[in-house]
């Protein structure tokens, strides 16, 4: 009974991520951060809730676990269980090479771009954070911290880069601190690697990233109120990002060119032809409450029927606070 009743609930976690990839995909524009992070969280919740379930206090009076269904149960309980552990594992290291690359890097030694960076981080109500430089040959420029907030930015940019543009380029480094999207992108990849089996899950992660990108344009565009600089610096790191491999050390970090076309051509799109066009997060954190909402209140009702179907009602009262 308790095989099935997990099994059940692997299902439905399959079915609302799958759904809210479909929401995502019907909520254009920017602001689906919140959504993202719903969609990514929801599956999670409801293994949440049946694995409770399943504990031994909830049902050992009417449906005792032995057997077949005991062998299997603890089976799907060690795998589930498994990915969380290894999700968790693989995301602590992935913050604590970034956390080691940000520190590894020497200062920035510029008294002028110091200058620009204070005077810039100042109007995004940032306190001034530190700046590195990565010696490597190529575009890259990240931004994070969990201990010191930092930027590093690569010597390329300083070869390539007229003033404009690396201001531009810092800027958007900075939205990034302001917008702390860094801790929402690590806690939306450990989601997603949690519940990696689910393809819902890596859409949502790409809508997330994607999202905080456009967004980090956005504001950055206030700040210097130039767009065609940022444009102009997004098209030099792309050539030159089409003829050269980004380094192994980097995959999968966060950087100023991102890793997809299709991105690219959109905030391209939106700094050469949308200039003042501001969208409001409003309407995404809308939909994003409403589902949240909407996951908190069907989602255990499903549970619970389900449950009762096997059936193990009897430890409904306890188990879902029916």
């Amino acid at each position: 009974m308790h095989t099935f009743f997990l099994l059940s609930a692997l299902l439905l976690a399959a079915v609302v991520s799958s759904l809210g990839a479909l929401l995502l995909r019907q909520t254009p524009g920017q602001g689906r951060r919140f959504l993202a992070l719903v969609v990514l969280a929801a599956p999670l919740f409801a293994l949440g809730l049946a694995v409770q379930h399943v504990g031994p206090r909830f049902w050992e009076d009417c449906a005792p676990l032995v057997g077949w269904d005991r062998l299997a149960s603890m089976g799907l309980l060690a795998g589930l269980g498994g990915v969380a552990l290894g999700a968790l594992a693989l995301n602590v290291g992935r913050l604590v090479l970034v956390e080691r690359l940000l520190r590894s890097c020497p200062p920035l030694e510029s008294d002028p771009l110091l200058k620009r960076t204070r005077m810039l981080a100042g109007s995004l109500g940032l306190r001034e954070p530190a700046m590195r430089l990565l010696r490597v040959d190529a575009p890259l420029a990240l931004s994070g911290g969990l201990s010191q907030p930092t930027v590093v930015i690569s010597q390329w940019f300083f070869q390539h880069l007229d003033a404009t543009e690396l201001d531009a380029v810092i800027s958007h480094e900075l939205a990034h601190l302001a917008r702390r999207d860094y801790l929402t992108r690590a806690a939306g990849r450990f989601l997603r690697d949690a519940t990696v089996y689910l393809p819902g899950g890596w859409y949502a992660l790409r809508v997330l990233e994607a999202d905080e990108e456009l967004s980090a344009d956005s504001l950055a565009v206030q700040v210097t109120a130039r767009p065609l600089a940022l444009a102009s610096a997004l098209g030099k790191v792309w050539h030159r990002a089409m003829a050269s491999q980004r380094p192994a050390c980097l995959a999968g970090a966060p950087t100023f060119g991102g890793n997809s076309a299709t991105l690219l051509e959109q905030r391209l799109h939106r700094l050469l032809e949308e200039p003042r066009r501001s969208e409001s997060a409003i309407r995404g954190r809308v939909v994003a409450g409403a589902a949240a909402v909407s996951v908190g209140e069907v989602v255990p009702r499903v549970l619970a029927a389900s449950a009762a179907a096997l059936p193990l009602v009897c430890a409904l009262p306890r188990g879902f606070g029916l």
